[in-house]
């Protein structure tokens, strides 16, 4: 008996290949190089690294953010804060992985929240690297995970 394709069948699969377009035209023309920002250096794998922030309220990140060249992981964790200087309140933490000949470099920063505040996002008001890699070395700490720190000398050596 022939199978038969439902309405949502059809959606899903035009969703799904919208989705791959978006993708590949994010990864074409909106990708920067890397940043030269510290990093910490892990020796787990983009899954297992995604694994292990993920059971720590970490997400997949919004698949409209810039790509880098060379990044293989890239998720957030949104946050609220009451007290901030600027007066915003909703900001992420920004978590993007690139491969190592040693293992994974995870780069961090503490960001405004696009999903809440796009312009202030796009003009990276508050944006604080050493608070974003302080807190991932926090949850890293708490994981267990072995890290070593990247200065931005050696991160420059490897873009």
């Amino acid at each position: 008996m022939p199978r038969r394709i439902s309405r949502a069948n059809v959606l899903d699969a035009v969703l799904g290949e919208l989705r791959r377009i978006v993708l590949s035209v994010r990864g074409r023309f909106f990708s920067r190089p890397k940043p030269l920002e510290p990093s910490a250096l892990v020796s787990l794998g983009e899954h297992e690294a995604q694994r292990v922030l993920g059971e720590r309220h970490f997400e997949p990140n919004w698949d409209m953010s810039f790509a880098h060249f060379g990044e293989v992981l890239n998720l957030r964790r949104v946050e609220y804060v009451t007290d901030h200087p600027t007066g915003y309140e909703w900001w992420q933490i920004h978590v993007r992985g690139y491969h190592h000949p040693q293992g994974l470099e995870l780069t961090a920063h503490f960001e405004t929240d696009p999903s809440e505040t796009p312009d202030a996002h796009v003009d990276r008001i508050g944006i604080d690297i050493d608070r974003g890699l302080e807190e991932l070395i926090g949850v890293l700490e708490k994981a267990d995970v072995s890290y070593r720190r990247l200065s931005k000398a050696e991160v420059a050596g490897l873009s």
